[in-house]
């Protein structure tokens, strides 16, 4: 497959909220790299809550939400709100399915790398193909195609006002219809005392517009620095499996909560707060292996064509399996069997016709760039 052939569309391009996701990369935050793997989770945890079908149906009473709301929705099994008052309260998370989930994290990192830098002319998602999910061209000429493995470190829940309703039980789902949901006042619980206000539910591009609307007054940057701080706090915690610290188990793939969970707040037996499946950025362990395997035939198909590079793209690098499963392959280099050739004693292959087995990865922290300049 030539350049010529490679079909394609911009990222996020059949969202209606992609322009607010440009507004936000283009604020004054959006341009701060320290704040770049911080707003995908914010964005990826927006995503969810627009994603997630009969979302009414995953409200819970929850009396320990912040003095404006009174109801949780959560995309781990654990009410945060109730976690940050210390009680263990367990409620199923809400999910969008899982293949709108795929193609929302995908196109969400690919527009992040939209952004990143102006070395990069051109950006295609073009998912569906059997061997790679996104092409990029490069300002030097080089041309990557590149396998995407991406997912937030946080999911961040969504706080409700809700008017109205009699008898409320905490915890108890609440019954609410769509248009009673449209009524409330929302938030986005930010961890550690810190909420962004949404506004109603109903309103227009909900709650993408905003979100971005708060994240550019700039009156509001100490709560986005706080916030941002307490990201950190997680991916350190979620890097080191640190159990004594409080963020820990707001992270996604923390596992199971500890003993007194069950003992003391009464944690369904057998259920986790998030499994491995969840893990953040490409950190799963079949999704680097098919990232590996992907980069590979990437490579087979192109492998003639030396301006043609092969690439995985996420949010984060393997932070938990990354010395086990990715460093080992990142200085190997392979050749075709009918390129040895004998050089006196020895039989080798040239290094004009080697290819590594993949030639970057491309994220939003500590990438692996080689020559590549962005």
């Amino acid at each position: 497959m030539s350049s010529q052939e490679i079909q394609g569309r911009k990222p996020l391009a059949e969202y209606p909220w992609r322009f607010d996701v440009d507004r936000l990369l283009d604020s004054y935050i959006g341009k701060n790299q320290d704040f770049r793997s911080f707003l995908f989770d914010c964005v990826m945890s927006l995503s969810y809550i627009d994603a997630t079908a009969g979302l009414e149906k995953s409200v819970e009473y929850c009396n320990k939400c912040s003095s404006l709301f009174n109801a949780h929705i959560g995309f781990i099994n654990l009410c945060s709100s109730c976690y940050e008052g210390g009680v263990w309260q367990y409620q199923k998370a809400a999910k969008p399915q899982s293949g709108a989930l795929g193609k929302l994290s995908s196109e969400v990192i690919l527009k992040f790398v939209e952004h990143i830098s102006p070395t990069f002319k051109k950006i295609l998602a073009i998912g569906g193909s059997d061997y790679a999910d996104t092409y990029i061209e490069h300002s030097s000429g080089i041309k990557i195609l590149a396998e995407v493995k991406s997912a937030p470190l946080l999911t961040y829940p969504l706080l409700l006002e809700i008017h109205g309703v009699d008898d409320f039980q905490q915890h108890k789902k609440v019954t609410l219809t769509t248009s009673q949901l449209k009524a409330c006042d929302s938030a986005m619980n930010m961890h550690g005392g810190t909420i962004i206000p949404l506004g109603k539910v109903g309103s227009e591009n909900w709650p993408f517009k905003q979100f971005v609307d708060f994240v550019e007054n700039k009156d509001n940057f100490f709560a986005l620095k706080k916030s941002l701080d307490q990201w950190n706090l997680a991916k350190q915690a979620y890097i080191d499996k640190d159990k004594s610290n409080k963020m820990y188990y707001l992270t996604n793939a923390c596992g199971s909560p500890p003993i007194e969970a069950k003992k003391l707040h009464g944690w369904p037996h057998g259920e986790v707060i998030s499994d491995g499946k969840t893990s953040a950025g490409m950190d799963r362990t079949d999704d680097i292996k098919k990232g590996i395997y992907q980069t590979l035939k990437i490579g087979i198909t192109h492998k003639n064509e030396r301006n043609f590079k092969a690439a995985i793209i996420s949010n984060l690098p393997a932070y938990r399996h990354g010395e086990d499963y990715v460093d080992p392959i990142t200085p190997l280099l392979w050749g075709l069997e009918k390129d040895i050739q004998v050089f006196g004693d020895v039989a080798g292959i040239a290094r004009d016709n080697l290819r590594y087995a993949f030639d970057y990865i491309i994220t939003l922290e500590s990438p692996l760039l080689r020559e590549l300049k962005i």
